[in-house]
This record gives structure tokens, sequence and C-alpha cells, in this order.
């Protein structure tokens, strides 16, 4: 029996399958060589993972296979890593864990040379999402306060675009649609208008129509909106705040992008921006019924609106007035916000 094999079964007495720490030993060239419970449950791996390489299983720090491998052979860094990890899957939300790798050793002294390696994780998915949103959401209640926004207006376009990413994901058609794209589309929509805090209020606010001049500061929201949320780790963001005014036909803006051009979560919001606007009493229009609402939007397909996603918005048009009937303004006055 080798001094690997020996290493191995040493650690695996020491260490019980039904630790509730994800744990894996890895051999000298950093494959899997045992993983507990807690590790496959971790990534969800179910069928085992013995002999995948670990750099397939999180993006670490921004290291390569390659890097991490040299890093660990470095005597000055204690042939130890510690970091963060990402890891993204078709089926679940994105993971983000706390990584230590630490060697093993054959045997204690002078000469101490590493036969493997032990590396544990830690899920620190919730704590990294709510500071991070929690920052974003103070932008948000910004813009909402400068835009004069008193009705749920975004809470209802994230509501929208959540209904369509979801079952987009349930239909499987688009692989761009996995199961962090419908989390994240059901934050980052209620973003899409971020960018109106860089808009004058005068303009903003305006009663009556804008003036040439004023429409063409009105449209550099979107631009300000993907400078604002530049620093949002999902390019997702940056996506819906600069495109989500583009039209399948080219005739939108900021950059006049035309059908696939425009990013899959843009033209998700677009539809739900819009409905909503249609739906909503603004200080230069009468709120919309459902029916006409609809109407337009249907009515849009290959011009404003992206056909294949008007085709969902036919089948799910009903849950859109339920979701507009749940969270209706009421006993607000009527709102001078502009799209």
């Amino acid at each position: 029996m080798g001094d690997d094999t020996l290493d191995f079964l040493r650690f695996k007495e020491n260490h019980h399958q039904k630790s509730a720490v994800p744990q894996a030993v890895l051999d000298s060239d950093l494959h899997i060589t045992w993983a507990n419970k807690a590790f496959e449950n971790l990534f969800h791996r179910q069928e085992g993972c013995t002999g995948e390489h670990i750099a397939g299983f999180a993006q670490l720090s921004g290291l390569d296979g390659r890097s991490l491998y040299h890093q660990l052979k470095d005597p000055s860094t204690g042939n130890s890593f510690t970091g963060n990890g990402e890891s993204r899957f078709q089926h679940h939300p994105r993971l983000f864990t706390n990584v230590h790798i630490v060697p093993i050793y054959r045997e204690p002294g002078a000469d101490e040379s590493v036969s493997g390696y032990c590396a544990y994780f830690h899920d620190a998915t919730q704590s990294h999402k709510q500071s991070l949103r929690a920052i974003f959401l103070s932008l948000l209640e910004a813009s909402r306060m400068k835009d004069n926004d008193t009705g749920r207006h975004i809470e209802r376009v994230n509501r929208y675009s959540s209904l369509m990413a979801e079952y987009m994901y349930e239909d499987g058609t688009d692989l761009q649609v996995d199961r962090d794209f419908v989390e994240n589309i059901s934050f980052l929509a209620a973003m899409h208008d971020v960018g109106k805090i860089g808009v004058p209020d005068d303009i903003l606010n305006k009663a009556g129509s804008l003036e040439d001049w004023e429409w063409e500061i009105m449209t550099t929201h979107t631009l300000n909106g993907a400078y604002i949320l530049g620093a949002y780790p999902d390019p997702m963001a940056v996506e819906i705040a600069r495109s989500h005014h583009e039209r399948w036909d080219g005739s939108g803006y900021p950059y006049g992008l035309m059908e696939d051009m425009i990013p899959l979560s843009a033209r998700i919001v677009t539809i739900a921006d819009v409905y909503d606007a249609l739906r909503s009493r603004r200080s230069y229009k009468d709120e919309m019924s459902h029916e006409q609402a609809s109407g337009l939007i249907l009515l849009g397909s290959r011009t404003q609106f992206d056909p294949d996603l008007v085709d969902i918005f036919r089948v799910l048009k009903d849950n859109f007035a339920e979701i507009y009937d749940e969270l209706e303004d009421t006993n607000l006055p009527p709102s001078s916000r502009r799209r």
C-alpha cells in the first residue's frame, strides 16, 4: 500500500463522512480522491466526483487550474490557498464559497513533502448576496425618490420579468435561461431605470410633452444606469439598464440595436415595463385596461418586441393581470414618471 493511500485512509478515519463541513481530499495533482456528502451536496453532485480536478468545481479567486497548482506547490505560501470561489450551474443558483486548501504531509519533520491536500468549503452565497443587494437597493431607493415614483411599478416589473423567465426555464428551449438567470432577473429588473438619478428634475417630472433637446437628455438615463450598475458582478444589470428601450426593429435607443443584438434580459424587461406603463396612470395619460394593454403588446410583435417573447406573453397575459391587481397602486396621486 502506497504512502498516498495510507495518508488518505488516515485522513478518512479522522474525518467522518457525515461531517457538516464540505471537504474533499486531493492528490498531489489536485484531483479529488475522496469527498464527503456535504461536499457533493454543496456542488449538486450526487453521482460522485472522484477523479475530477478541483478547478472544475469552483473558479477560485480568479485562478485557473495551473495557477492554483503553482501556488500550492510554492513553499512560501505554506503550500496552501485561502480565498473565494464561484460556481455556476444550469439548474441551481450561482454558488459563492469561502475556500481553504491545506497540505497533507507524508511525515512531519525537517523534510516535509506534500502527498496531497484537503479542501474545505463554506457556503457564503446568502451573505454575499445580502451585502451586495443591500448596496444596490439603496441606489434603487434613491432613484425612486428622485423620480417621484410612489407606486409599485418596480415591484410589478420584477414579478412580470420573473414570471416570463421562469416559464422559459421550465420550457428549456433557451439555454441562456438557467436557474441563475431566473433569480437574477427577479431582482435586477427593478433596477432598469436607476439611471434616472442623473436626469434633471425639471425634465424627469415635466407634466407636458418634452422638447426634442429634453428628450435627448431623457434618453441618457439608459447610459447613466449602465454606468451606475457597472460594479454589479453580473452583466445582466448593465444589459437591462442600457438596453430596455431598444426595439426589435432597431428603432429604439440608445444604440438602435435590433433583434438578437438586444440582450435577452433587456427584451424581457421591455415587455414587462411597457405593459405596466400602459396599465398605470401618468400625469400625461390615463391608465389602460388589461385588454387594451395586452392588445398593444401583441400588436408590437416584430416591431417593438421580440416575437418569441410576445408568444410567451400571450400565454401568460392573464398572470400579468393578476400581478397588477395584487400590487395595484391605491390611494396614490397620479405619477409623473416617464418611461
